[in-house]
């Protein structure tokens, strides 16, 4: 798959098989993701591959009613919507994928954030190439702050979370939308 192509075609996967992924497809859209451009070249990334259903279920039993909590009075399409699929007998906030990856960035880089991100892509860009979905989970950010369920994730020593990501076989094809017009200013 050419690049652009892969751009063009990615899309966000909420509907995964009941199937696992190799161990070494993973690794190769890790080490794409290691590829990803950082400040200085310090590459600040660590990888969590998390497997264990129950541990993903506990994490997403978690940040369910928090995140209906923070979503009270808002009543616009889109939160209905989210606030119908949070209510719902069996949601996971990771979309019941077999494999979630949390990127951790090293906690005294000031980048992280960003450098993490572009590494997010290049893993959800390598994914799509390699016939996997993959959808970015925001909602694991209201986790952050218990420690119990941080230790859950063994993160490395000296980094702290950026962002999960859902990976599986895709259960879907789910359509394009609407791309607004870029708002784009020359300056020559």
């Amino acid at each position: 798959m050419e690049a652009i192509e892969a751009i063009m075609t990615r899309r966000s996967v909420r509907k995964f098989e009941d199937r696992q992924i190799p161990d070494e497809v993973l690794e190769e859209i890790i080490r794409a993701g290691t590829y990803a451009p950082s400040a200085l070249a310090l590459q600040p990334w660590a990888f969590v591959v998390l497997q264990d259903q129950a541990f993903l279920n506990k994490v997403s039993d978690y940040c369910i009613p928090i995140l209906l909590l923070h979503m009270k009075g808002a009543h616009d399409g889109l939160s209905d919507l989210f606030r119908s699929l949070l209510e719902s007998k069996d949601y996971s906030i990771y979309y019941n994928a077999p494999t979630v990856i949390m990127i951790a960035g090293k906690t005294t880089n000031r980048f992280r954030e960003i450098d993490c991100s572009l590494c997010a892509g290049n893993m959800m860009l390598a994914a799509h190439a390699l016939g996997l979905g993959s959808c970015w989970v925001g909602s694991t950010d209201v986790a952050f702050d218990n420690e119990e369920l941080m230790a859950g994730f063994s993160i490395p020593e000296g980094y702290s979370p950026v962002g999960t990501i859902s990976f599986g076989y895709p259960a879907e094809t789910p359509e394009t939308g609407e791309k607004l017009a870029p708002k784009v200013a020359w300056v020559r």
